[in-house]
């Protein structure tokens, strides 16, 4: 009889454990209920927010292992100075997608716990909840790469589980995925580069006085539509607002290639691109010949032109395009500018060529040899003449019976004196070549 009791009482007692158990079930179940819908939208919303912020940080990430396996590869080119393009080009391609996989591998391709842990970092702070990424089974990193073609076909980070937490319990998840991409690298058969080049106005360039001589190449971009500004009316100019612009003026340009994302504005100017022996390559939407009179107007090319206008044929676009990306990339950098360096005012300062690097305009009234950069207008007054590189994250404005000439050895002596000073020491900090995004001598050109 006793053990019939006992057998009874036993199986009341399971009975009411499984009942506590599934109580205590459903009260979990109903509090997460609760918590859902108590937050509503707005937790949906952050780890929707979160998702994206996880995949902004993964692409930044691979983006800096990128260019970090790019400067490598840079430097590696440089020290190989007298070497021909195509040599140095070979196999370059081959080599920066199978170091840049390595790195890539060595980051993200683990196990889904460490991955979890790698990724979490990312993940916004919150007031009154948390946010964790599930690792169990965790995210899977997934690479199909074609060796033969050098191309990335498919790169991501699967099964991102990002988990919604309040009083540590998960009140809601999102599952997502981060891609993964390689920014491309192109081994020109060109050298492409800024040490070519004597003038590059981001925003566009005004040439006017007597007469002007110009020996590099140059670069014009426009000016944005939001920035709503009114057009140079004198010299012709309409929208698209900036391009390269000549005024009254006679001029030469001897140059490898004009490079302009606006038109050319010739009004009642005599100008010459290009000669006989030196023949120049332009690339613009179109070339305007505005009459001025009593000036005539009036040019010649010894070249070629590429015109977006359709006049002529347009040939060689990633030529263009690769240059206008290589100058893009240099202007975020000199927008950022925010102090005023002129190497003249600095005692300490034993460079051989001189420096000015502004966040102002900055106005040449006598011969200028080295390098100017300023996030604002450069304007070169009548009777000056400039021997290196300008950039102006504007305009550059120029008067007239100037010689402008651009010169290799200003760079790579500025490089040379750079790397070898003490940036602590006043004035080698602000350098030069932080403002030279992609330079290179051998026509290996980073595209963004």
């Amino acid at each position: 009889m006793k053990t019939k009791q006992a057998i009874v009482a036993l199986f009341l007692l399971a009975i009411t454990a499984m009942s506590v158990v599934f109580v205590y079930a459903q009260t979990v179940n109903i509090t997460k209920d609760l918590m859902k819908k108590r937050t509503g939208v707005r937790v949906d919303n952050r780890l929707e927010e979160a998702a994206g912020i996880v995949g902004e940080s993964v692409a930044s990430d691979c983006k800096r292992i990128s260019e970090d396996v790019y400067s490598l590869m840079l430097l590696k080119l440089r020290s190989e100075e007298g070497a021909d393009v195509q040599a140095l080009n070979a196999g370059r391609r081959d080599a920066y997608f199978k170091q840049y996989i390595e790195n890539l591998r060595a980051v993200y391709d683990l196990d889904g716990a460490s991955l979890a842990a790698v990724l979490e970092p990312y993940l916004p702070k919150e007031e009154g909840g948390v946010m964790k990424i599930a690792s169990d089974p965790g995210p899977e990193f997934i690479l199909d790469y074609d060796e033969s073609a050098c191309e990335i076909k498919q790169c991501f980070i699967n099964n991102i589980v990002i988990r919604y937490y309040i009083d540590d319990v998960a009140v809601s998840e999102r599952t997502c995925i981060a891609n993964i991409g390689a920014p491309d690298v192109a081994f020109s058969d060109e050298t492409v580069n800024f040490y070519d080049y004597s003038l590059v106005a981001m925003k566009g360039m005004y040439i006017t006085g007597q007469t002007s001589s110009f020996v590099g190449s140059m670069y014009a971009g426009v000016h944005e539509f939001e920035e709503g500004r009114e057009a140079e009316v004198i010299f012709g100019e309409k929208d698209p607002y900036g391009g390269i612009n000549f005024l009254t003026t006679q001029a030469g340009i001897f140059a490898d290639s004009i490079i302009t994302t606006g038109d050319i504005n010739i009004k009642g100017a005599f100008v010459v691109f290009g000669s006989e022996d030196d023949k120049i390559s332009i690339y613009a939407n179109t070339i305007n010949d505005i009459e001025n009179y009593p000036s005539k107007t009036e040019y010649t090319i010894n070249g070629d032109k590429f015109l977006r206008d359709g006049s002529v044929e347009f040939t060689n676009d990633e030529h263009y395009e690769e240059m206008i990306r290589l100058i893009n990339s240099t202007s975020t950098r000199v927008r950022s500018i925010s102090s005023y360096y002129s190497s003249d005012d600095d005692a300490t300062y034993t460079g051989r060529y001189s420096k000015i690097i502004a966040n102002t305009d900055v106005t040449l009234t006598e011969d200028f040899i080295g390098v100017i950069i300023t996030s604002r207008n450069v304007i070169i007054e009548d009777g000056c003449n400039f021997e290196g590189l300008i950039i102006a994250g504007d305009r550059i404005y120029i008067y007239g019976n100037n010689n402008i000439v651009s010169n290799r050895e200003v760079i790579r002596t500025f490089i040379n004196e750079e790397k070898a000073k003490d940036t602590s020491v006043s004035g080698n900090s602000i350098r030069v070549t932080d403002y030279l995004e992609g330079l290179s001598d051998h026509g290996v050109i980073i595209l963004q």
